[in-house]
């Protein structure tokens, strides 16, 4: 009777398998969500700048245009990965260490759209990007991620994060330079200085954020997801400039009468005889122009304020 009992008898005790969903398959869930939202707000703005009679060329039009399909295919590759961990692998947990090929694809295309949208806002950063550009390794395993790239990592989001403060400062610098008598033209500049600012602060704070994420939690889902809300991040903050400029230039703008300068020598001549009254009414409105010209520079287009030689050289001949 013993031997028969032998193959009832209770099994030893297995050590139950925790598997934590919290900080992986729900991170990546809620982020999904986010950046679906910010999609939302992107294609929104993305109708506003080509229907609200934008003064631009056809070239930036263009890569509006393809940034916008960029983002739709970004959207595309997240939602296949979180439908490829929680619907294909649903009851594979070990997925979860597998980095699936649509999140290598979705982070190609993010870094794609950082770096059209910082050559968009700094010219110079194109030349910069030939020569000191960082690339992540594309590993499928996501342990050999965690084992071979983590001085990558802190490498390409700490330099993020520094170039997102240089580009700022720069900004700043030029149109700190730009600055003029005019009262109006100051507050534009002053405008455009906190936007900079504020947008510089949210996108190096979520690149710290992803670093910082890495360093305490490496085996989650929680530093990957935070660079994946980045380029939606920096997308809005340029249309929202990009969509502003209007709205900016109505707020500043003053209602004048435009003067040929060419006729200013004659309109002077003939205003001397009877005083100093209607010269000095000249001046006035001369100078009402210029800030005039000033506003709709600055705001006119989105590389108009780091050109600050061309203004100069015009005013120059005046």
């Amino acid at each position: 009777m013993s031997e028969l009992a032998s193959p009832t008898s209770t099994p030893p005790s297995l050590q139950p398998v925790t598997l934590h969903f919290d900080n992986t398959l729900s991170v990546t869930l809620v982020v999904e969500i986010l950046v679906a939202m910010l999609y939302g707000i992107i294609s929104v703005q993305v109708y506003n700048y080509f229907y609200g009679g934008p003064r631009d060329d056809l070239f930036l039009k263009r890569t509006i245009f393809f940034l916008w399909i960029l983002e739709s295919v970004y959207v595309a590759f997240n939602s296949g990965t979180v439908y490829y961990l929680a619907v294909t692998n649903f009851v594979n947990p070990l997925a979860l260490t597998r980095v699936p090929r649509s999140w290598v694809a979705s982070m190609l295309s993010g870094y794609l759209i950082e770096v059209t949208v910082t050559w968009l806002k700094f010219p110079s950063y194109q030349e910069l990007e030939q020569r000191f550009a960082v690339r992540m390794p594309l590993l499928s395993d996501f342990t050999l991620i965690l084992k071979y790239t983590k001085w990558v990592w802190y490498t390409v989001y700490s330099l993020q994060a520094f170039t997102d403060c240089a580009i700022a400062a720069t900004l700043c610098t030029m149109l700190i330079r730009r600055r003029t008598g005019f009262k109006r033209t100051n507050s534009i500049i002053r405008t455009l200085i906190i936007y900079t600012i504020n947008t510089c602060a949210l996108t190096s704070s979520v690149s710290i954020a992803s670093v910082a994420t890495y360093a305490g939690m490496p085996h989650n889902f929680v530093f990957v997801n935070l660079a994946i809300v980045l380029p939606m991040l920096i997308s809005n903050s340029l249309l929202a400039l990009l969509n502003s400029r209007d709205a900016l230039y109505d707020t500043h703008a003053v209602q004048i009468e435009s003067i040929h300068l060419s006729r200013l020598a004659g309109i002077i001549n003939h205003s001397a005889p009877s005083g100093g009254t209607r010269v000095a009414h000249t001046h006035d409105e001369v100078a009402k122009d210029r800030e005039a010209a000033e506003i709709s520079d600055i705001v006119g287009a989105p590389n108009s304020s780091c050109d600050s030689e061309s203004q100069a050289s015009r005013w120059a001949g005046v």
